[in-house]
């Protein structure tokens, strides 16, 4: 096939675009990026990968919380028909990376189908939209949808779960690929830097370390092992735990901790990069994930992890949105019903006095997420789908 054009805003991010560096015939792919984009309300701002396949655009609507019209416009780059018209000569396919009911994804998709090319578009989506969405909002989001697959020709969903949600939809090509890969030659405990100086050095050498890096929100349930902690340190005396991250959550959080009777024992850390993650992760026994659906959402991957796999830490999380696709039950973590204390109490204790079994599920999880998830495995996966959707539906 020709080339392909992956147009959105989220491969801007290095660690995204990462995947991409790994694709069978990286000189085939040309990537339409913003020129600038914002996270976290203006406070983190992306700028494009240094690579000369990547154009940029003018990208308009950054998050999803404007009027009335919310995220519908998220991502909007109203240059792209232009840059496709001048790569149309090279460009065979258009990868779409928005979710499929945005109104920015639906103008990509337009534009494409006009100009005679193949049109794959992505999903984290695991809820059905009837479940989670309401009245006019269900309405509009459900038409928008109907379109961008009608003019579609495949369509990657993020996990399982969506796959089995938009099947209802279309008969057309879908497959299951996260949006991105991980770099198991980072996420090694043999490229951990010596001289990295975390703020843990309080916690004694022979502690069991537990874990949480991510986002401080109510929905990722880490306030349930807060609450778990005094009862895993009669069981296991030398535990810690530590948190780190930041987020809309961290007042309740550290109430929760102040309450706890265990705050002595909880270290909080801002937000790490990449090297604070990994070094964090190799310092520590036992990665926590105890994410719980709130609010029409559940947990769509996980990558934090995945990064914890990679790195040998056995991971306790939850039944809950597509985690177990990431973590596998008693092979490389243990799972526990949501929003269960006692469980992820229970869990926590076993594995915290069971040195055998951490080290077990630890060098199965790197194994598994080396094979499944790596850079390498996800852009052979994009590579095969692209060419599966070429080969399948004609151009319209």
């Amino acid at each position: 096939m020709r080339g392909v054009l992956i147009a959105g805003f989220p491969y801007i991010r290095e660690r995204y675009f990462a995947t991409w560096r790994h694709y069978l015939r990286p000189e085939d792919l040309h990537f339409l990026l913003p020129k600038r984009w914002t996270a976290k309300s203006g406070k983190v701002v992306f700028t494009p990968p240094d690579d000369e396949r990547v154009s940029t655009a003018t990208t308009l609507f950054p998050h999803s919380h404007f009027p009335v019209i919310g995220g519908l416009l998220k991502g909007w780059m109203p240059a792209f028909p232009l840059h496709l018209w001048h790569m149309r000569r090279s460009v065979s396919l258009v990868y779409a990376c928005s979710e499929p009911t945005l109104l920015s994804t639906l103008y990509f998709s337009l534009f494409t189908k006009l100009l005679r090319k193949k049109l794959v578009l992505f999903t984290w989506e695991n809820i059905p939209y009837e479940q989670k969405l309401r009245g006019l909002s269900r309405f509009i989001h459900l038409a928008i949808l109907h379109l961008n697959l009608l003019l579609s020709d495949g369509l990657i969903c993020g996990n399982p779960e969506g796959e089995l949600i938009h099947r209802q939809y279309t008969g057309k090509p879908i497959t299951v690929i996260p949006m991105n890969g991980l770099d198991p030659k980072f996420f090694s405990r043999s490229a951990v830097r010596a001289n990295y100086q975390l703020p843990i050095s309080d916690i004694p050498r022979d502690s069991v370390v537990f874990t949480y890096i991510g986002a401080i929100g109510y929905r990722k349930g880490i306030h349930l092992a807060v609450r778990a902690l005094p009862e895993v340190l009669k069981k296991v005396p030398n535990a810690y735990l530590v948190i780190a991250g930041s987020g809309e959550y961290e007042k309740g959080l550290d109430a929760e901790i102040a309450h706890s009777g265990a705050h002595e024992r909880i270290i909080r850390i801002p937000w790490l990069d990449g090297e604070g993650v990994r070094a964090l992760l190799a310092a520590s026994d036992v990665f926590l994930y105890p994410s719980i659906p709130y609010g029409g959402w559940a947990e769509q991957f996980g990558y934090s992890m995945a990064e914890a796999s990679l790195m040998e830490v056995p991971v306790i999380a939850t039944h809950s949105g597509s985690i177990p696709y990431v973590v596998r039950h008693e092979r490389t973590g243990l799972l526990v019903s949501p929003d269960d204390v006692g469980a992820l109490g229970d869990a926590m204790a076993r594995l915290g006095a069971d040195d055998d079994l951490r080290q077990r599920l630890g060098k199965q999880g790197r194994q598994s997420v080396s094979e499944r998830f790596s850079h390498r495995a996800v852009g052979k996966q994009f590579y095969e789908f692209f060419n599966r959707v070429n080969r399948k539906s004609p151009s319209a």
